[in-house]
This record gives structure tokens, sequence and C-alpha cells, in this order.
């Protein structure tokens, strides 16, 4: 019980640290060509060029555990372009419909806020997965910005395009920086996942412009060969992140393994403690594997962690207490 508590602490801890976490940054570069907006993000040369954000935060805590997004952006003279990838174990279950110019933030889907001129007006628009466009803070022109998604088995994507004149403003100067923020509405939950997610650390709603981050203009493309460095980079606190919770587990599986060890010489145990040691071997040997794992790879890892520690308290302690009652 001590080591599900001390879980717990962990996660208020980590949810304090959002209070003061750092405003992200993003690197907008020119595209060669523009992407295709047919809500494929997967496969269009255009993102393939494109350096990737990851890490959302749940709204007003850390890092979200489950359903990430991956956040894209590119512009060209005439418009931005952004790209969202979000993983959704519960893909079945959209069923999007809201219309152009509807609620788009009652059912899954994106938000993006941009504010262009310093704190001048900021400008909202969402997206839903069924590609959608609806306009918010700032009434934004929806009818010249163009969107499409698509949902596959367990993720959607989707690309919007948003012309400079729908912002007030015209293409940014090289060297230029906005303020904004990403964001992600889920409603379908049955796998869980936390239902308002965002890219900078936002902690009551969307709306704060005081917690967005910047999007800092690049005026040349971003070579192909250098878009892995570029992801690891703007990745790298996240990533800080689940390393500290990959070496945190590895601690913790110290505390089960020996129990459990044991457990599985005995009929009535065997099945599930190995079962369980098996998860932890994965932990230990991403232990050793973290500098170099994925990102994506890390966390998916990890994505079970809370359930693993559970089961692995309620197997332990009912082996430790049945062989104590044998020995009586």
């Amino acid at each position: 019980m001590k080591r599900i508590v001390a879980l717990v602490a962990g996660l208020v801890s980590a949810a304090c640290l959002a209070q003061t976490a750092s405003l992200p940054s993003y690197p907008c570069h020119r595209t060669a060509q523009p992407p295709q907006i047919d809500g494929q993000v997967a496969g269009d040369p255009a993102w393939q060029t494109v350096p990737g954000a990851s890490g959302f935060r749940a709204l007003g805590g850390s890092f979200a555990t489950a359903k990430q997004t991956t956040v894209q952006a590119c512009w060209d003279n005439d418009a931005i372009y952004i790209a969202f990838t979000c993983e959704e174990p519960d893909a079945k279950e959209l069923k999007p419909t809201v219309k152009d110019g509807g609620p788009v933030w009652t059912e899954d889907g994106v938000e993006v806020f941009l504010q262009p001129k310093g704190d001048g007006q900021v400008y909202q628009l969402g997206v839903t997965s069924g590609g959608a466009r609806g306009a918010g803070e700032g009434q934004p022109d929806i009818a010249p910005c163009s969107a499409a998604a698509k949902i596959a088995e367990t993720s959607y994507s989707l690309e919007v395009r948003i012309p400079f004149k729908v912002l007030g403003c015209g293409a940014p100067r090289p060297g230029e920086t906005w303020r904004g923020t990403f964001c992600r509405n889920i409603y379908a939950t049955t796998s869980g996942g936390d239902k308002y997610s965002n890219w900078s650390p936002l902690q009551n709603r969307f709306l704060e412009p005081q917690n967005f981050g910047t999007l800092s203009f690049v005026e040349k493309a971003l070579p192909a060969a250098e878009v892995a460095v570029a992801t690891e980079e703007l990745n790298r606190e996240y990533r800080l992140t689940l390393l500290g919770k990959v070496r945190d587990a590895y601690a913790a599986g110290k505390g089960y393994t020996p129990a459990l060890e044991e457990a599985v010489k005995h009929d009535e145990f065997r099945k599930q403690a190995l079962g369980l040691l098996a998860e932890w071997q994965k932990i230990e040997q991403l232990n050793r594997d973290a500098e170099r794992a994925p990102v994506l790879d890390l966390r998916r890892s990890l994505s079970g962690l809370e359930k693993l520690v559970q089961q692995s308290y309620e197997t332990k302690y009912s082996y430790l207490i049945d062989k104590l009652l044998a020995e009586r």
C-alpha cells in the first residue's frame, strides 16, 4: 500500500510542477511544398520535413499519460498549415456529427489558438475528428480555411490551412514570433484519457494567453535529415520526464519481483506471477535502453504502470498471507 500511496503522491507532485512548467517554443519552418489538406498526415512529403511536438499536458496538470497528441506546423507566403496526429484507442467510438460553423468543441477534435501581434487579438479555430471547422475567440472567418480529418483504427489525424488574412495579418517575417497553443478535446474515454489536453502548460482553460507557447517563423525549409534531431530537441522536457518515470518504475519493480519469483513455485499464483514478472522484465529492459529508446516506446511501456503496480501489490501480499497461514 505504501508504494501505491507513493505513486499517487508522485502524480500529485507532477501536477504541482505543471504550475511552473516552462513555456514551449516551436520552430515553424517555411515549407517547400504545401501539404495536401486531406487529413492524411502520414506519408505526405510536406509533413515529413516538419518536426513534431508531442508531450501534450492534461489541462492544469502534467504530461498526459494516455492519448498523446503530436502537432506539426509550417508556412508559406499565404497561410500557416497545422497537422495533428491524435492517438485514439477508442477510435471506433468516434461518430462526428457537428457541421462547419457548429460547436466544434463539443465533440472529439482539436483547437488552435494564435496570437500574431504581441498582446493583440487571439484567434481560436476548432476542427473536429470529422473535419468540421468552427470559430471561437476573435471570430475568425472559417470560410477561407480548409480542413480535413481521417479516422484510423487507433488514431485520427487532421490538417488545417489558415490563410494569414483570416488572422488579420500578412505573411510573417523570418525570425518573427507569435504566441499560441494547440489543444485537444477528448470525449471518447472508454479506455481512459484526459478530457482536455494542451501543448503549452495551461491551467484552467484553453484561452490563457499568459500560458501560450511561441511559434518562431524560420525562412528555410528544414532538411529531411535534420527532422529527427529537431523533433528530439522539441520533446526534450517530455523525454526527461519519461526517463524519470522509467527509473522510478524500475525501482518499484525491485520491491515486488522477489515475492513474485517465489509465488511462481505455487500453483495458485503461478500464472499471475509469471505474467507480472514478464511485465517487470520489460520495465527492466526499458531502463537499460532508456537513453536510446524513442519517446513513443517509453510512454507506451509506462502507460499500464499503475495497473501493474496494483496487481503486483495484490499478488505479492495474497501470496505472503497464504504462505504465512500455511506455515501455522
